[in-house]
């Protein structure tokens, strides 16, 4: 562990020289609302269970600026201090609870599996999450074994959004904001066999998180190359065609794969992805990796800071 806590307190030199430059940003003035413009990091259970790392990643995230934070609830949640700890950091918590891991294959899921997501979201919400966001709410993507139209597809999955809401209403806050991580495919087609799409997901959620990772748009060489703009246009889109009011938050690539068709560094492609969120009419962006290495990203963030726009001329230079 020595090089990966070598590594955050760098993070924190480095966010420390950034809070000077920082722009004024609207926060509300409770943890448990969400902030206007939603800045954070995912955070995994290697990080859950290692309690000074944990302190230490959620110092670095308040000392640079981040505002949130979205937390794996499952194998192994956060004990009720780590959710204090962060609350106090004025750190918004978000419980990421998975649903059908690789999607569902089968016309209705087990009750077993639903009951133990279920304990899930009751846990996250004892524990004072003020928001339950469901990944994983959808069918699998390499095929199923039954024929269903799309419109079943879709009422099949809010039948499980509803069904999760309802059997947990006695713990979970009315006041409780429900949002899931949709495809970052979903905001640029009109269906989707995995069950998923804006419009009626915005009906029964307060908020979608497209997972627009330019390196996940395989065979698409503009979305690819450009991670500024399929940032920007996937937040876009969302917000034009969900329900008026839906938040749209987008999960950013914070990992180092098909970085090179964007002819930037790997800092400079995340930093673009943030900037293109800042400039959509999304409500923010929470960067991904999986294995909470974030050197590269709390680089990104500072920069992003100092530079909330980009220089169109530079821009214009990598896409050509």
């Amino acid at each position: 562990m020595k090089p990966f806590f070598s590594f955050l307190l760098l993070f924190v030199f480095i966010a420390c020289q950034s809070i000077s430059q920082t722009k004024g940003q609207k926060n509300s003035g409770s943890v448990n609302e969400a902030p206007e413009f939603i800045e954070g990091l995912y955070i995994n259970t290697k990080t859950i269970r290692d309690k000074k790392r944990w302190t230490l990643l959620f110092q670095v995230m308040k000392d640079a600026g981040m505002n949130t934070a979205v937390v794996d609830m499952q194998p192994h949640p956060p004990t009720p201090e780590q959710v204090a700890e962060a609350k106090a950091l004025g750190i918004y918590m978000v419980a990421r609870v998975v649903n059908f891991e690789g999607g569902l294959t089968e016309k209705t899921p087990n009750a077993s599996l639903v009951s133990s997501i279920q304990k899930s979201i009751r846990k996250a919400c004892e524990l004072g999450f003020p928001e339950i966001q469901l990944d994983y709410i959808r069918f699998a993507d390499g095929g199923t074994n039954f024929s269903m139209s799309y419109e079943k597809r879709y009422e099949s999955i809010l039948g499980i959004i509803k069904d999760h809401k309802e059997k947990t209403k006695d713990v979970c806050p009315s006041q409780t904001q429900w949002t899931a991580d949709i495809f970052g495919r979903v905001p640029f087609i009109e269906n989707d066999v995995i069950g998923q799409k804006v419009e009626p997901f915005s009906e029964e959620l307060n908020g979608l998180y497209p997972m627009l990772y330019p390196s996940h748009f395989y065979g698409l060489t503009k979305r690819v190359a450009d991670p500024y703009g399929t940032i920007k246009d996937g937040l876009d889109l969302t917000v034009k065609r969900a329900k008026q009011g839906t938040k749209a938050i987008a999960w950013v690539q914070g990992f180092n794969m098909m970085v090179g068709p964007s002819k930037l560094s790997y800092t400079d492609y995340i930093k673009v992805q943030m900037q293109g969120a800042r400039d959509s009419q999304g409500h923010g962006f929470i960067v991904w990796n999986a294995g909470n290495e974030y050197l590269e990203t709390m680089n990104a963030y500072e920069k992003y800071k100092k530079e909330p726009t980009p220089n169109s001329q530079k821009l214009s230079q990598n896409q050509n």
